[in-house]
Formats: structure tokens, sequence, C-alpha cells
């Protein structure tokens, strides 16, 4: 995966005149690993949007923060976090990784706040206890989805502790999609052949290999039609063998991490979002805000977002052949289509990443000293 990391900004403590108003913001220290998923999207909307609230965010940990914890790396992340922090009246942590150096670096003796991205789907005894380990230390924890603070809860960490403040996309991101017809052509792909989408990290959960099972069905009447598969993850091994068994690999295209979402939804016909659990629903909110007709399995972080059969289609999970049928009647219904896209569309705003970072604001000033 060519994934991309989070840079250093180049906002720092003492130049709040950076940002041309004259008005002075707090300082907030925004600690993350290394990222490319809805982490780093949502990481950017603070940093681009908290100078609005007050805030002047500085990123730091994807320099020094490893993916894998290890006792030599992690104690000197620690280590580094420590120095860094002295002129930071708040901390602003993101992920696992980075909460779990966040809780070694300052336990309770210092103001931070821990936002929890993924699902706690592990059942393993040693990861549920450190995540609740983790858990005991920041002032405040928030929870992109009532999905991801309901995981967190069922692995031992008191609801009392959690605050839920949804998670978004950044909709100026795709304000001005690229043509269809000239990334039809950059990606060699004829204008009238059927394009299937899935986009996230290569998770068992995510149930992409459902869509691979229904792409058997869809094949049968469309024989040309891709599936595109964006992201990496665990489960790019399973996917690959699952392809090379197919009736058609030759029709199923993986592009690693793409950091040009919006090129592939501008290209494609359908999102399939089969997952059997999601905490946020991220590809789907993107695909509403391109304008892509969405098939989702019906499950509650789906319809927080798509209503069947106004905004979108939903169907059961575990389901290859509802998932295939569904995606056919887009594909065979332009209309219809179009129709559940527009809807779509006009619901976008409400998963603007600019709310969630309105919402975050308020609890900085609960936590700070």
């Amino acid at each position: 995966m060519s994934q991309l990391l989070l840079k250093q900004p180049t906002i720092l403590p003492d130049e709040e005149s950076a940002f041309g108003d004259g008005h002075e913001r707090t300082p907030v220290l925004i600690v993350v690993r290394p990222s490319s998923s809805g982490m780093l999207r949502h990481v950017q909307g603070l940093i681009k949007y908290l100078p609005e609230f007050g805030y002047a965010p500085t990123l730091t940990g994807p320099d020094f923060i490893r993916d894998r914890a290890g006792l030599i790396a992690d104690s000197r992340a620690v280590r580094i976090l420590r120095e860094r922090v002295d002129e930071f009246p708040l901390v602003h942590c993101h992920g696992v990784r980075a909460g779990w150096i966040c809780a070694w670096a300052f336990r309770n003796n210092y103001p931070w706040l821990w936002t929890v991205h993924h699902l706690l789907l592990s059942q393993s005894a040693l990861v549920r206890a450190l995540w609740r380990w983790i858990a005991r230390f920041p002032r405040m924890i928030t929870a992109v989805s009532d999905q991801v603070k309901a995981g967190l809860v069922d692995g031992g960490v008191s609801p009392m502790r959690i605050v839920v403040v949804p998670g978004g996309i950044d909709l100026e991101r795709f304000e001005k999609l690229p043509r269809r017809e000239a990334m039809r052509e950059q990606f060699f792909v004829p204008h009238d052949r059927p394009v299937l989408l899935c986009v996230g990290r290569f998770m068992r959960y995510k149930g992409y290999d459902v869509a691979l099972q229904a792409m058997e069905r869809v094949w049968q009447h469309f024989p040309e039609a891709d599936l595109w598969l964006a992201g990496d993850g665990p489960d790019n091994t399973r996917l690959v063998k699952m392809v090379a068994q197919c009736s058609r690999p030759h029709h199923v295209r993986f592009f690693g991490y793409w950091s040009a979402v919006e090129e592939l939804y501008a290209a494609a016909d359908v999102l399939l979002a089969p997952a059997r659990e999601a905490g946020l629903g991220l590809s789907t909110m993107e695909a509403i805000a391109c304008g892509l007709p969405v098939v989702a399995t019906d499950i509650p972080a789906m319809r927080r977002l798509i209503q069947h059969e106004r905004t979108g289609l939903l169907v059961p999970r575990e389901n290859p052949d509802a998932l295939a049928q569904a995606a056919l009647r887009l594909l065979q219904e332009p209309s219809l289509a179009l129709e559940l896209a527009q809807n779509a569309l006009r619901t976008a705003e409400k998963f603007h990443i600019r709310h969630t970072v309105e919402q975050t604001a308020p609890l900085y000033r609960q936590i700070s000293p």
C-alpha cells in the first residue's frame, strides 16, 4: 500500500498571527500515528477548521510513532512527546496507537482527549484490556459514531466516559469533481462499461468478499463489468486469492490506497458498501457527496446515511445475491440510479467535517485547565 503520511504542519504555537485575522488562538497538540485512512481525513479536517473556533492546531506523531508496538520505539515516542507538549495547554490524540503513547506519557497528569475511530471487534482479552487501560487516563473520550461507542462499552469502558462526536468528510474536497469521461480515459475503461466500486480498508468485516461473490451474478448480465477495489489492509491476501479463483479475474482491479479517491467515484457507476459491521461509513458519505448511487448493507451505521429506496438501496448483510440484485437494478435503471444519487446529494451537508470540529471545540474548553 502506498501509504500517505500525515506531515508536520507549519502552524506553531507562537504563530497565531499567521491566520491573518489578529485573533489569538489556543494551541492544541494533535497526536496521531502515520495514517492513510478515515482517521487521516478526520485529522486534516480538524487542522483546517479548528482556527475558526479559536484553536491553533499543531500536528505531531507521524514522524515518531510506529505503526507496530515495540518497547524501544514506543519508549522513544513517549520521550519525544513529553518534550514537545510543554507549550500546549491540551492534547487531542487519535486512534489506539496514539492513545497508547499518550496514556504512557501523560497518564492522568495532563489534559488530553482521546478520539476512537475504529470498532473494537477483537475478542482478544489482551486487546480489550489494552483499550480499557488507555481509557482510564484521558479527561474525555470521543467516538466517531454510536457503533464505535458501543464497541468500547462492550469492551468494558464506561459509557459515562464517552461522548459521540460523529465523524464526517470535507465537502469542499468534492465540490469540483473530475469529468467522468476524462477519468474513464485515464483508467483505460470504455465509456459504457459498468464499474462497481468498493473503497476502504481491506478488513474482513468490510465484506469485500461478499462483493466478489455478488459479481458472479452481475457478470451473468454484464460480462464486461468491472469491480474496483480501492484500499489495502490485512484482508488483502485473501481477497487476491478469491479474485484468482473467480470466473472473470481480469475484470477485478486493485487500486491500493488511492489518495485522489474522487477520481474513482467520478468514474464508477455504483458504490458497493457490503460491510458486516461499520463504524462510520466514510466511503458511503464520500460517494453521496460525489453523486454516486450506493448499495449498502442494512446495518445501523448505513441506516444513518441511507434511506432505502430514497437515497440508496439497503440489502441484508452476508447476502451476495441481494447485493448483486440491487446493483443490477441500478445498472439497468439509470433513471432510478440518478434519482437516488440526487436525493442523497441533498443530504450531504449533514456529513460536513466542519460540524465535527464545531462539536469538538467545546470539549476542549471542558478539559482545559
